[in-house]
């Protein structure tokens, strides 16, 4: 009995992504092409082949506006008592990096939402989740182990591994809402909980 496929071409489009990514950290590329906007636009765009013929992915559609809101909230308040608890660990500092208050300004609030919130829920949730469940695999804990390896390989940091964990309920918010709009807006808030909630004084 044959084993089920691996999506093989969309995780290598993965690796090449973020390879792309952390390539241009190192590189100046003017102010017209931040490594943000250019990790961005990777994000959105990289996809695009899988759906052109194919036409508006279901993930895009909003079919169940209530449950949405209930996911987006349970999400939220389940994401905010772990941060709350987690910065309060007596944990070593490089994995519990938030000290202090982290100022919210509107640019900050724009850049979380525009340049990584939706790109990377829309390349994670939407184009890599899609690619795992079509090829029969239950896609939310591969998805997250990507999540959290691709952060890590952008700006290596033991911290950054832990994005596992919030990846897995933005993978849950997926599974259970159909769409990506709740785990993009969860996933935003989740950025701003430094500012929101706080890190340790």
């Amino acid at each position: 009995m044959r084993g089920k496929p691996f999506p093989v071409k969309p995780v290598l489009v993965f690796a090449a992504v973020i390879a792309a990514v952390r390539l241009s950290l190192s590189l100046s590329v003017g102010p017209f092409l931040s490594p943000s906007l250019f990790a961005a636009a990777l994000f959105l765009y990289a996809p695009l082949p899988r759906y052109w013929r194919g036409g508006f992915p279901a993930w895009a559609r909003a079919t169940d506006p209530v449950g949405s809101v209930a996911f987006f909230a349970l999400l939220t308040g389940a994401g905010a008592i772990a941060f709350f608890l987690f910065v309060r660990l007596p944990l070593p500092h490089a994995i519990s990096p938030y000290h202090g208050t982290v100022p919210l300004t509107p640019a900050m609030a724009v850049h979380h939402l525009l340049l990584v919130a939706l790109p990377e829920e829309v390349f994670f949730r939407g184009y890599l989740y899609d690619a795992f469940e079509e090829a029969g695999r239950e896609p939310v804990l591969p998805v997250a182990l990507l999540f959290a390896v691709g952060h890590f390989v952008i700006a290596p940091s033991p911290f950054r591994l832990l994005t596992f964990f919030p990846a897995l309920l933005l993978g849950w918010g997926r599974k259970r809402s159909g769409n990506v709009y709740v785990p993009t807006a969860v996933h935003f808030l989740y950025n701003l909980f430094p500012s929101l909630i706080g890190g340790l004084p």
